[in-house]
């Protein structure tokens, strides 16, 4: 392979610029030369501008050049990220990142990648395939470029680092099954990898079975109860799609606002691909938006006619089965009245031993028909089944779907060359999205939710008939559907319109779709839009009836007063630019609903030592409150103390006066509950204990939020507004640190973007990333949208050609590969 880069200058060979000549008296006669080589055969061709803020736009005829450019272009700002995660999805960060990550879960990484090869890959498309391996290649094209010895050496960083390499294909499926199983195998690692069966020894013992029916209720729930459960790290999002009747122009219009983490690879990219193949007149694929770390398509975005984003689903993506062992043989469960053998798998890894020598270690995995053997600890502990001894009971063990899904690159490709409501659907029908909603808008004003994802076929009757003995139930409730794993008529169930079997198809999935809106904020599909509250499917998707996250109900809440035109914004209606008044609103539900009565029973205490030894304090926390806007601007004073004394009270049962009503689900419940002695003490009470706590940090209660909340770039404070998911559409995620304030910024409003539709073929479309463009820390895309979002700016995102032209930064790149 021989790598070419132009920047846009002619390269001239030097025999054809410096004339040789020598005397025709000296001229003898020569041996003709060797006829030249033919010339090396193009892999991959690409084109890359950069507008304001670092926004790459590749270009290119083919998918395999499409992804070389923007494996290359991504890998320009944050190499170091993915090559990283490569060295994860390997089960290898024992063997680089001692102090990081942990030896169980690399075994599960390495085990999730064993097959990649044989699997995974084998399953892409032919489109999927291309641009995968021209993904690869750009990305080792800069590595190529660059040399380990020049990449950054910042935190992030990887100069001169023992782990840096050219990756493969293999590489890069791992990544991408990785993430697949984000919300699913992933962060049931841990459990995965303790499953032991019993010793040899152990097994000889013979010891009386336990009997489910005298285990103590209580001990079983306190068991569950200690199930060390992680979920997604940090994952959600909100959302709108606003159709023709409710914008101010007759067209759609959309929010898409995901809630990602800030540091790591699960982060986003903001990306513009073009492919247009020769000959043709328009491009076969013309999106913008933003990729997940690695990804190599847009995986929220926007085209010329249609806009979509994702937000996370209810819906689950796996279901735990509960084996029978055999009494005699542990390595064996019932099925169908038959004993199975348990299966086994084991996997070597690498990790530093002491003094820094690389060690390889092996473990080795169990597995059922339905997947690996899961060890919930004390549950399993209370059942005396594995790892206790031998012929004493049951076993758990994991169905994942996504364990299969290798259809998301196919889903995400057709998506952003749907023109419309209805080629989008016929794009997420073959249901390769892992574990998101889809909501989107298209310029005719239709309005589209979704929840288009894989999910675990698992009807309502199997629920009623295999949910069963007083273990499954106890686990199902606390979100670890479990199933009698002895009968076939507990498997996951097959629907015709499915891609994948255990899957729910299309027509199952719930949608709405309507010319007014549809919203999510991470609660399920029952309420997309309050006027329309879907039902009737199945209970694993989520629940219907129940009420809603704060959060949720502040998605509805403003966006039925912004219809109404009683917000303040002006005349009745959505556009793209009150969608980001919307989006950096700052309002907090909560306090909404119960800061004026909070206030009023702060300010009737005449005496706080029995709440509190700081009398001064209590009185200007009360004041404080009072004057506080209500909101988490970077001026709104007050904030924190709110926001602590919510988490101090939200849990409380009766802390509402008006319940929850599910035949309004946005409106309840509402109103302190002033009447009730008890819980006044108990307000009272939190919000003493709020202020104790900022004072215990240092942190003022008349401080500006902008000082309190903030994200230190380069040694420089960036104030940053937003604040709890649990109180606030506009969500930022971040951890108290003494003597500083609310600066561990972990999760929050990452890629945000507005868009919407006039008569000109361009649409308009403006975004932000919260923690701007790049991971390194001397680049100029560092921190620059950052400070965008401290000033509440937007990006206007430039689509079309002579936008790209206006903002571009720098000479154009032209890149090629090729073969020799």
């Amino acid at each position: 392979m021989k790598a070419v880069q132009t920047l846009g200058a002619a390269i001239i060979g030097l025999g054809g610029l410096l004339g040789c000549s020598s005397s025709s008296d000296d001229a003898q006669p020569s041996t003709p030369p060797p006829p030249a080589p033919p010339p090396a055969e193009v892999l991959y061709e690409a084109e890359l501008r950069i507008t304001e803020y670092g926004v790459p736009h590749v270009a290119a005829a083919d998918w395999g050049s499409l992804g070389f450019g923007h494996g290359y272009a991504y890998a320009r700002d944050n190499y170091c990220v993915l090559m990283r995660e490569v060295v994860i999805a390997n089960g290898q960060s024992q063997r680089f990142f001692a102090d990081e990550g942990s030896v169980s879960r690399d075994f599960v990484f390495a085990l999730l990648g064993d097959d990649v090869e044989e699997v995974v890959l084998s399953a892409f498309d032919e489109e999927s395939l291309a641009l995968a391996e021209g993904y690869v290649a750009g990305f080792n094209r800069y590595l190529e470029d660059t040399g380990v010895g020049n990449l950054p050496d910042d935190e992030l960083g990887c100069r001169d680092a023992p782990w840096v390499r050219p990756i493969d294909l293999v590489d890069y499926g791992k990544v991408l099954r990785k993430l697949s199983v984000r919300a699913s195998t992933d962060p049931l690692a841990d459990f995965i990898f303790a499953a032991e069966p019993p010793q040899a020894e152990a097994a000889a013992v013979s010891r009386p079975k336990a009997s489910v029916k005298s285990l103590d209720p209580a001990a079983l729930r306190e068991a569950i109860e200690r199930i060390d459960l992680p979920k997604p790290e940090d994952l959600g999002s909100n959302a709108y799609a606003v159709g023709s009747d409710a914008t101010q122009h007759g067209r759609g219009a959309l929010l898409g606002n995901p809630h990602f983490p800030w540091e790591g690879s699960n982060r986003f990219a903001m990306v513009h691909l073009t492919m247009k193949p020769e000959g043709e007149e328009q491009p076969t694929y013309n999106a913008m938006g933003a990729a997940l770390h690695g990804f190599p398509l847009v995986s929220i975005g926007f085209n010329s006619d249609l806009a979509w984003t994702h937000t996370v689903s209810t819906g689950s993506r796996f279901v735990i089965y509960e084996l029978d062992l055999n009494p005699d043989n542990p390595l064996q469960y019932e099925f169908e009245g038959e004993m199975r053998d348990i299966t086994s798998q084991t996997i070597s890894i690498e990790v530093q031993g002491d003094g820094g020598a690389v060690e390889t270690r092996e473990h080795t995995f169990y597995f059922s028909h339905f997947g690996p053997i899961l060890d919930l600890g004390d549950v399993n502990s209370l059942l005396a089944g594995w790892p206790i001894a031998a012929g004493t009971g049951k076993v758990f063990t994991l169905r994942d779907i996504n364990f299969s899904n290798f259809r998301g690159l196919t889903t995400w490709r057709n998506v952003a060359q749907s023109r419309n409501i209805a080629e989008l659907e016929t794009a997420l029908s073959n249901i390769g999205i892992p574990w998101v909603n889809t909501i989107a808008a298209d310029r005719a004003g239709t309005a589209f939710y979704g929840d288009i994802s894989a999910i675990a076929n698992v009807s309502d009757e199997q629920r009623g008939d295999c949910i069963t003995g007083p273990i499954a139930p106890l686990l199902t409730d606390f979100g670890l559907t479990t199933l009698d794993g002895s009968r076939a008529a507990c498997e996951l169930l097959e629907d015709q319109d499915s891609p994948q079997p255990g899957v729910i198809g299309y027509q199952r999935l719930p949608k709405l779709i309507n010319q007014t809106y549809v919203a999510n904020a991470n609660d399920s599909y029952w309420l997309s839009n309050p006027s329309s509250l879907l039902s009737g499917y199945p209970e694993i998707i989520g629940a219907e009836g129940v009420e809603q996250s704060q959060r949720t109900r502040l998605t509805f809440t403003q966006m039925e007063q912004r219809l109404a035109g009683t917000d303040g914004l002006g005349a009745p209606g959505v556009t793209a630019e009150l969608l980001q008044e919307l989006m950096f609103g700052s309002r907090n539900m909560p306090a909404e609903l119960i800061r004026d009565d909070v206030v009023t029973l702060c300010g009737a205490v005449a005496d706080w030592s029995p709440y509190s030894a700081n009398e001064a304090a209590m009185n200007q926390a009360c004041s404080v409150l009072a004057a506080w806007d209500g909101r988490h601007n970077v001026d709104s004073v007050g904030g924190q103390l709110f926001y602590e004394f919510w988490l101090n009270i939200s849990g409380q049962e009766n802390l509402w006066a008006v319940p929850f009503n599910a035949a309004d689900p946005v409106g309840t419940p509402n109103t302190l509950n002033v009447a009730d002695a008890e819980l006044v003490e108990m307000v009272r009470q939190a919000l003493a204990d709020a202020v104790q706590r900022l004072l215990d940090n240092n942190i003022a209660l008349d401080a500006p939020w902008g000082e309190v909340q903030f994200s230190e770039r380069n040694g420089v404070r960036i104030p940053i507004h937003g604040g709890s998911g649990s109180m606030m559409f506009s969500v930022i995620t971040s951890e108290l640190v003494e003597n500083e304030g609310y600066s561990d910024i972990r999760h929050g409003n990452s890629y945000m973007q507005t868009v919407d539709w006039d008569e000109s073929d361009c649409p308009n479309a403006y975004a932000l990333l919260s923690y701007s463009q790049s991971s390194h820390s001397a680049s100029e895309h560092y921190d620059d949208q950052t400070r965008l979002y401290a000033d509440k700016e937007w990006v206007d995102m430039a689509f079309c050609e002579a936008e790209i032209v206006a903002d571009q930064l720098g000479e154009t790149i032209r890149l090629q590969q090729l073969d020799e």
